[in-house]
């Protein structure tokens, strides 16, 4: 359905088009993630790495 309103060709344009935006927002989400953990922005020589952010291990 979402292909032909689209106007794809094929199932495996829409597939292409849809998987690779996915993956790039969870690319993006990890990377927000991991600055967040790491601290990004904080105080220089500050290296606690949690920033505030709660981890449940």
């Amino acid at each position: 359905m979402i292909m032909e309103v689209l106007g794809h060709s094929s199932i495996r344009v829409t597939t292409d088009i849809y998987t690779f935006v996915r993956l790039d927002s969870q690319r993006s989400a990890f990377d927000r993630l991991g600055d967040a953990l790491r601290g990004d922005g904080s105080e220089p020589g500050d290296d606690d790495g949690a920033a505030g952010v709660p981890v449940t291990v």
